[in-house]
């Protein structure tokens, strides 16, 4: 059942990088699925401080690439672990983890999102989003969290940060502008970190990203 999971958790995210991009919404420069920083063309990220010589088995779910409004001329490299919920069987918790040790890396914001099945219904979905709405709020994490269920149809009903549940369903390119605006007011703290600055700018060269 878990190997299901994560190959339905696989296809969505491709889905939704097809459908960001075929948007070609303006402030949306560059998208990247399913990328594994443990390559050897992400060594010089991690070979001064993973001492080890074994890189952290890392993938990052998706890496979203803005214009920043808060400064002209730069982009906003957001970072996106996703969780894909079929059932009750996964942990309220999953992808938190993950999402907090992309900070390390170098992302602006990092978002967690959470993509429950229609099989759930409203009630269940609201018995995940609780805790984690408590654990980010109340800990004060920098962390972005979207819950949302996905239709048949491919439209998602949000549950966090918005609240409009079966109110109002939207395609995945309606989000782009959405999920930047949860970005623009909370950016990754680490970045004040000289060092954490340096992995940004690297990563930047490696994905070819306008530094």
């Amino acid at each position: 059942m878990e190997l299901e999971d994560t190959a339905k958790e696989r296809e969505v995210v491709k889905k939704i990088r097809d459908q960001f991009l075929e948007a070609n919404h303006p402030t949306l420069k560059k998208m990247f699925v399913h990328t594994n920083l443990a390559t050897r063309k992400f060594r010089e990220i991690w070979k001064d401080w993973w001492k080890t010589g074994i890189p952290p088995h890392l993938e990052v779910d998706m890496i979203l690439v803005y214009e920043d409004p808060l400064e002209i001329g730069k982009v906003l490299m957001v970072g996106v672990e996703a969780e894909y919920f079929k059932n009750k069987s996964k942990n309220f918790y999953d992808g938190l983890d993950q999402i907090l040790s992309f900070g390390v890396f170098g992302f602006d914001s990092l978002i967690l999102w959470h993509i429950f099945s229609e099989e759930l219904s409203n009630a269940a979905i609201d018995e995940y989003v609780k805790p984690v709405r408590e654990i980010i709020e109340g800990l004060r994490l920098p962390v972005v969290y979207m819950a949302t269920k996905i239709t048949k149809k491919f439209e998602f009903e949000f549950f966090y940060p918005l609240e409009l549940y079966s109110s109002a369903k939207l395609r995945p390119s309606q989000l782009i502008t959405s999920v930047r605006s949860f970005c623009d007011k909370t950016r990754n703290p680490l970045l004040s970190d000289g060092e954490i600055e340096k992995r940004k700018k690297t990563m930047k060269l490696i994905l070819r990203i306008p530094v």
